[in-house]
């Protein structure tokens, strides 16, 4: 906060209640979000380490939702708090999963008519899975966020520049929720 990493929230921005000794802060600008989230990267890089991911990546590129599902739960669970934490956070949590794995991985950057969130190449065997995530703060709608998630990757045609270039497009909408996720797969 003294260094201006984080700035206070105003007032009216605030939704609810702010216990009591504590302050609500938030990230000012898009260049110290980057720094937040190469940071986070890094730290996903070095926890990943002592995970096996091997279980992970065969079920996105088998196509397996609910496998994929499982694993990520379980380094939700293992990994972060989730206090205040919203959609940005959640995706440089997916980026920072797939990030020094031995494939390549973008991350916001432009495709088809819009950014999608992440995507995952694996250029050796032609395949490739376009991510677009989404943050509920109610569980029980974890299934429509995957659904409107999948709905973007397709009217925003994030998955159509790789139809020429790779084999298999696997689209992945997943929606989280505190320490849940749910993945679908298009």
């Amino acid at each position: 906060y003294l260094t201006g990493y984080l700035t206070s929230v105003r007032d009216e921005a605030i939704a609810g209640d702010i216990p009591e000794g504590t302050s609500a802060l938030m990230i000012p600008n898009e260049e110290i979000r980057e720094i937040f989230e190469t940071m986070i990267i890094k730290w996903f890089d070095d926890t990943a380490k002592g995970w096996n991911r091997s279980r992970l990546f065969n079920a996105v590129w088998t196509g397996d939702a609910d496998a994929v599902t499982e694993e990520m739960t379980k380094l939700l669970r293992k990994t972060i708090s989730y206090h205040d934490y919203r959609e940005d956070f959640y995706h440089a949590f997916l980026a920072g999963i797939f990030t020094g794995a031995g494939y390549m991985v973008d991350s916001n950057k432009e495709h088809g008519e819009g950014r999608s969130d992440v995507v995952l190449y694996d250029s050796i065997n032609g395949r490739v899975a376009v991510f677009e995530a989404k943050y509920t703060k109610v569980l029980d709608n974890l299934e429509n966020e995957c659904d409107i998630a999948l709905q973007q990757i397709n009217d925003r045609m994030y998955a159509k520049e790789y139809e020429d270039d790779y084999d298999e497009i696997l689209c992945y909408g997943i929606s989280f929720f505190k320490k849940r996720c749910m993945v679908r797969k298009k």
